[in-house]
């Protein structure tokens, strides 16, 4: 299984990640992170079904920090 969620410090960063990756053209989910992947997250995490490599990319060139990936099942 491929990694599929990305890991914020805090609710608003997950938020500002998934406008700024919505204008590339990638779309993910906020969701709950799952309770035994919960690195010191904010509890809330981005949930990127597809183009995840670029996702990560597309947060790096902007500046958005993020704490860890993980893989999870269909959410």
């Amino acid at each position: 299984m491929e990694n599929n969620l990305i890991l914020f410090n805090s609710v608003t960063t997950a938020m500002r990640a998934r406008e700024i990756l919505k204008k590339y053209g990638v779309f993910g989910k906020i969701v709950r992170t799952p309770i035994g992947i919960n690195k010191k997250s904010c509890g809330y995490s981005l949930y990127v079904n597809k183009n995840f490599a670029r996702a990560l990319q597309i947060l790096s060139e902007n500046s958005i920090g993020y704490i860890g990936t993980a893989s999870v099942g269909v959410i």
